[in-house]
């Protein structure tokens, strides 16, 4: 743009030479410019640059517009799309969120079965991490869920088949296993969908839990 107001500056220039200058007689030759001419030409300069400068802001002010524009329009679609998410985690949640019946256990032989040292799903128990469900959960093996008053927490174990809508703890030791003790209509959220490969390649049944 710099370019452009020197070569506009410079054309009017030539032009107002050439159509208002004085010729002597020789021909081709300017006579003595006058004051009041300097005066008129410095006036048309400013006028030029001034003209140039407004449209220039017009260009950047346009442009302005139109990107606040965009961005209001992004703006837009992100909160509709984050409306749509939440409307679709809520209704997940709400479909996936159970009242379960909530005690604890340790890793202890005589709470467990003659194998200790593995859930279910052959992992090394965790306290703090590992729970245990009742068999109608067992769908739930190896997803994470979230327990009410407790967090995030893995089923990788099962709990005696005499237990229904049911989820166990694991804890440190026993003293943790007693003030937890046994809770009803606790809310456990299945945060991962389901998954039915785990029942397509089997588990052992015989690796559960006892109380």
């Amino acid at each position: 743009m710099r370019y452009s107001l020197l070569i506009i500056i410079a054309l009017t220039l030539m032009n107002i030479y050439h159509t208002l200058k004085p010729m002597n007689g020789d021909g081709g030759q300017p006579a003595g410019v006058t004051k009041e001419y300097r005066f008129n030409i410095k006036n048309d300069l400013e006028l030029l640059k001034a003209k140039d400068e407004i449209q220039i802001l017009k260009m950047i002010l346009e442009r302005y517009r139109a990107t606040f524009h965009d961005k209001e329009l992004e703006l837009d679609e992100i909160r509709e799309e984050n409306l749509a998410l939440n409307t679709v985690l809520a209704g997940y949640r709400e479909a996936n969120t159970h009242r379960l019946r909530l005690s604890a256990y340790t890793a202890r032989p005589q709470e467990c079965n003659d194998d200790p040292e593995n859930t279910a799903l052959m992992h090394t128990p965790k306290p703090g991490w590992t729970v245990a469900v009742s068999h109608d959960l067992k769908g739930w093996l190896g997803k994470r869920v979230y327990v009410q008053g407790f967090g995030v927490r893995l089923v990788s174990d099962l709990m005696n088949s005499r237990h229904e809508k049911s989820l166990d703890l694991l804890v440190g030791d026993v003293s943790a296993a007693k003030s937890i003790g046994v809770r009803r209509n606790v809310l456990v959220t299945l945060i991962e969908p389901f998954s039915f490969e785990l029942e397509r390649k089997g588990f052992d049944d015989s690796l559960v839990l006892m109380e």
